[in-house]
């Protein structure tokens, strides 16, 4: 199998942009190299139509609704499937908050259950989520992306008093106990908590986009084992800031162990991809990467509750048809801790 991935809503470090509240990554998954057999007919759809090349965001639906008869023969022809990866900023700074305070590998004042029993975590990271304000959140974020390590540290004494300022919040007595107890302890122990790494590629591995990608491996890992077709190569858009990171990761996880460790509830496999190679590429000069936009543009357009004209819709009704999504979001999330706290509770 071969990916082409592109991605849209990159706003840097600057995850509070209102404008841009969702990271995307998606892929265009395909038995053959798209590129190769591919690149000429595409070209060819779009010149019959006075269409450059496929980007979605600068063309808008006059155009797209020109090729996408053609555009959405050929994907039916070679059998395309897609993976979209959301990634809401903001739940993201909800975990990445949760994960330095309440990690009970680090805070002895942690509950073991509470981090370690992936429901019982959900449940309550949500309810911390609950609890922070936008200073917070930012000042936190501030935190991980700071230069300075004693200037970072300096900053967990403030945000654990504000967020306990806000305990009472909480609607349990339990949850109001184990917050208050694991915030004093990081509050009194900041040198303990391991929240600090230098070099612009390692905090890279903060962003949504890092966080997305981790996820697009998790789901080509799904795919190539559903179709029973390793991985031979990911395309991926190219992306000066992370170009290096997107590379380094896809070392790390197509290189893990295989083994499996078993945790309380769920097992967990790193390796991911194993034996695939991964290259960056203009999308002018790749065919893949260009549907993958259009496809990703369709979803936000339908996301943001657009109305989607008919050629369009069949596309993104196809790509539903022959897609997966994971959604790392307050939304996503919750309905999956739901599905398996009532499965839970059911036996």
């Amino acid at each position: 199998m071969f990916a082409f991935v592109d991605e849209t809503g990159n706003t840097g470090s600057n995850i509070f942009d209102e404008a841009q509240p969702d990271f995307f990554t998606g892929a265009l998954i395909t038995k053959s190299n798209f590129d190769v057999l591919h690149t000429a007919t595409l070209r060819r759809i779009c010149r019959r139509h006075g269409v450059r090349s496929i980007h979605a965001s600068v063309l808008g639906f006059g155009p797209i609704e020109k090729v996408a008869p053609e555009i959405l023969s050929l994907l039916k022809k070679v059998d395309a499937r897609f993976f979209v990866s959301r990634v809401e900023k903001r739940y993201l700074v909800a975990t990445k908050l949760y994960d330095t305070f309440f990690d009970s590998g680090e805070n002895p004042a942690a509950s073991w259950n509470a981090y370690n029993i992936r429901p019982l975590k959900m449940i309550l990271c949500f309810k911390v989520a609950t609890m922070l304000t936008e200073d917070i959140a930012r000042e936190f974020w501030a935190m991980l992306m700071a230069r300075n390590e004693k200037q970072a540290r300096a900053k967990i004494p403030g945000i654990c008093d504000a967020i306990l300022e806000r305990v009472p919040l909480l609607a349990d007595e339990r949850s109001r106990e184990v917050v208050t107890q694991t915030l004093t302890w990081s509050r009194k122990h900041p040198e303990a908590l391991d929240i600090f790494i230098s070099g612009r590629q390692a905090k890279n591995g903060h962003m949504p986009n890092m966080v997305a990608f981790g996820n697009l491996l998790d789901g080509l890992e799904g795919f190539s084992k559903r179709g029973k077709r390793p991985l031979r190569k990911i395309v991926h858009d190219r992306q000066s800031q992370f170009e290096g990171s997107l590379a380094e990761w896809h070392k790390m996880f197509s290189n893990a162990s295989n083994e499996p460790i078993h945790r309380p509830g769920e097992t967990i496999v790193f390796q991911k991809v194993a034996g695939s190679t991964f290259e960056v590429s203009s999308s002018d000069d790749s065919a893949g990467i260009q549907i993958a936009d259009l496809i990703l543009w369709l979803f936000r357009q339908f996301l943001a509750g657009k109305p989607i004209p008919a050629g369009s819709a069949g596309i993104l009704e196809y790509a539903f048809k022959k897609g997966y999504q994971q959604d790392f979001s307050f939304k996503g999330v919750g309905d999956q801790v739901e599905r398996q706290t009532r499965e839970i509770m059911e036996k």
